[in-house]
């Protein structure tokens, strides 16, 4: 008889902690809302694969609170290709672990990138794309430089 109610309360216990998960995928006070800056930048394709931070390139946004974005991308030039700098203000939306940016001044990646949102060894989280656009492989972290964990 003991064992029966050790095993009703185990199960009431797991659907105890269910319950107060909900059915959302991101935990209570996981927002994108930060700033960010590209931690990994790599592009392949035809040419080959390029560490577009070393070869100078750059990304910075802020994902605001009230959906909207600022922030810049530098993108050096290459040999077919010019430099591109862009700035990214716009808006943001966030469905689950997944963000969305649209930043309408200048069409680039990062408006067709979806990005996860993804927690790091620093305790701390991270927006990571990865998508192939017109034969290119961007593969994309921004890591959030805002010390908010």
């Amino acid at each position: 008889m003991q064992s029966s109610f050790v095993k009703i309360g185990a199960g009431l216990f797991a659907v105890a902690g269910l319950i107060a998960c909900g059915g959302d995928t991101t935990s209570p006070g996981v927002s994108a809302a930060g700033s960010y800056a590209a931690s990994t930048f790599i592009t392949t394709g035809p040419s080959g694969i390029t560490n577009q931070l070393v070869a100078g390139s750059t990304v910075v946004i802020t994902l605001a609170a009230n959906g909207t974005t600022s922030g810049h991308l530098h993108v050096v030039a290459s040999a077919s290709n010019p430099a591109l700098d862009a700035d990214l203000a716009g808006t943001w939306t966030q469905n689950g672990m997944t963000v969305h940016i649209s930043a309408p001044a200048v069409d680039t990646f990062i408006s067709d990138m979806p990005f996860t949102l993804t927690a790091n060894a620093a305790n701390a989280w991270d927006l990571v794309g990865d998508q192939g656009f017109a034969g290119t492989r961007i593969q994309l972290t921004l890591s959030r430089n805002d010390g908010v964990i």
